[in-house]
């Protein structure tokens, strides 16, 4: 069993938890561009991450 979570799989269950309605093209140019926003975040050490997410919370995103 391979417990490696991939940026795919991240973005697919990110999308799939969605409430937006999607075209099939829409759909897949949103998948791809988390794709890559997750590999990006994947490649962050712990201090890195830290800081993203505090940067995030001060600009109001959750």
């Amino acid at each position: 069993m391979n417990t490696k979570t991939s940026p795919a799989t991240l973005a697919f269950e990110f999308l799939r938890r969605e409430a937006e309605n999607l075209t099939p093209a829409q759909y897949l140019v949103k998948f791809n561009q988390l794709k890559l926003e997750f590999a990006d975040l994947m490649e962050l050490t712990s201090l890195e991450l830290r800081e993203e997410i505090s940067h995030a919370h001060s600009l109001g995103i959750h």
